[in-house]
């Protein structure tokens, strides 16, 4: 049973951060198009792609031509975040939805789409009671262990931030100049922020089925994210005291 409707998204945006994809691309994001055709309501589809050295960007070029609701914008360099971010930054619908080349889903889409009015924000988490999560013990032993971080340093209610999920335009633009992260935990800021700002956040199962290995090592990412979300952490405190201060 999906949640009660929502009249008032009335058209939605598709953000993809796309980084050397040109062995999925072109069937994910055929079946993406249809998804969103499905929907009966105005889409754009983003691909920001984000400093590929493959074929991928001509592969984009290729899809995205005679489409006029899809369009391309380019990173010059690998970072992830950013991308995500650019892309959010781009959009003009009125809820956007963050999906990866290899991980989206028909289901969220209308769940997205029919959002209750009460909450701002949709997350695919992958650690409900309800979730099928399929990827290696390895990944899922470092989700476990970045929720766990996360709900240390920012007493979130969240039980995941990374994957599928989607948010109202409006609350993106009042948060997205106060991230700081790029690269792994920029959608992590983003709804940490949006919670912390008095937002509601609803969660709904994921379904996780790989179709080809991660293309980012998890063991170089590690120390990476450790060390954003420390910083994260100093940053927040500092606003809390200029808060405090006024």
């Amino acid at each position: 049973m999906f949640m009660k409707m929502n009249n008032m998204i009335n058209n939605f945006s598709v953000v993809i951060p796309v980084f050397n994809e040109e062995e999925v691309f072109l069937e994910s994001a055929n079946k993406i198009y249809k998804i969103c055709l499905e929907m009966n309501k105005p889409f754009e589809i983003i691909f920001s792609e984000n400093g590929s050295t493959d074929n991928t960007v001509k592969l984009i070029e290729t899809f995205i031509r005679g489409k006029d609701n899809c369009f391309m914008i380019n990173n010059n360099f690998a970072n992830y975040g950013l991308a995500l971010k650019n892309g959010f930054e781009s959009v003009k619908n009125d809820i956007v939805i963050s999906f990866d080349i290899d991980y989206f889903s028909k289901k969220f889409l209308l769940q997205a789409l029919q959002l209750n009015e009460n909450f701002v924000a949709l997350v695919a988490s992958k650690r409900l009671s309800e979730s099928e999560d399929e990827r290696t013990l390895i990944r899922k032993m470092a989700t476990s262990v970045f929720v766990f971080i996360i709900k240390i340093l920012f007493r979130t209610s969240l039980s995941d931030t990374h994957g599928m999920k989607a948010i109202r335009r409006d609350n993106i633009e009042k948060e997205i100049n106060n991230v700081i992260s790029t690269q792994d935990i920029f959608d992590t800021e983003l709804l940490i922020r949006i919670e912390r700002s008095g937002f509601k956040i609803s969660e709904v199962p994921a379904k996780v089925n790989e179709i080809r290995p991660s293309v980012s090592v998890i063991f170089t990412r590690i120390p990476r994210t450790l060390k954003s979300l420390f910083k994260l952490r100093f940053q927040l405190f500092k606003e809390s005291l200029n808060t405090n201060n006024l």
